[in-house]
């Protein structure tokens, strides 16, 4: 692919032999040159940092750093934080944010969503059996006036 052609591509403007030896420091006939032969890859950074173009990409895409090296390089199986699913990505955090505490429920969560078993996921007696409400356990800490008891001292009608 022309060098040129592609820089224009990415930038969304017209990339000239002037522009390339402005950013190189060199005449317009050196960058010319360079670009014929194909830019070194000290160049092609320089020249992608200078138009705000992902390096990265520009390296992969004119034949510099093969693609599987990227993939290689990054973390677990190539996922990036614009593509990992959301829920990806939230059980990633959690497990940062919380490592030690929290970490059997973040490994059941990832076993669920990767359709796997978790190895040994609790460690405590819960068997998972939904049981009644016991409401004459204390539950829930509520400091919110009694709404009937209020209504019934205005002298109110009683909703319920």
């Amino acid at each position: 692919m022309d060098i040129k052609q592609w820089l224009s591509e990415n930038t969304h403007r017209r990339i000239t032999d002037q522009d390339v030896a402005n950013i190189l420091g060199t005449t317009r006939k050196t960058a010319n040159r360079r670009l014929n032969e194909g830019l070194t890859a000290d160049d092609l950074i320089l020249i992608c940092k200078t138009l705000d173009i992902n390096r990265t990409m520009a390296l992969v895409e004119l034949g510099h750093v093969p693609h599987s090296d990227v993939l290689d390089y990054l973390d677990s199986n190539g996922a990036l934080v614009a593509t990992a699913a959301d829920g990806e990505l939230a059980i990633e955090l959690a497990r940062r944010l919380n490592p030690a505490t929290r970490a059997p429920e973040i490994d059941e969560l990832a076993a669920r969503r990767s359709n796997m078993e978790a190895d040994d996921v609790r460690h405590d007696s819960y068997d998972g059996t939904v049981r009644e409400f016991d409401w004459t356990q204390p539950h829930a800490a509520d400091s919110s006036p009694d709404e009937q008891a209020e209504r019934e001292r205005r002298g109110e009608d009683p909703i319920d």
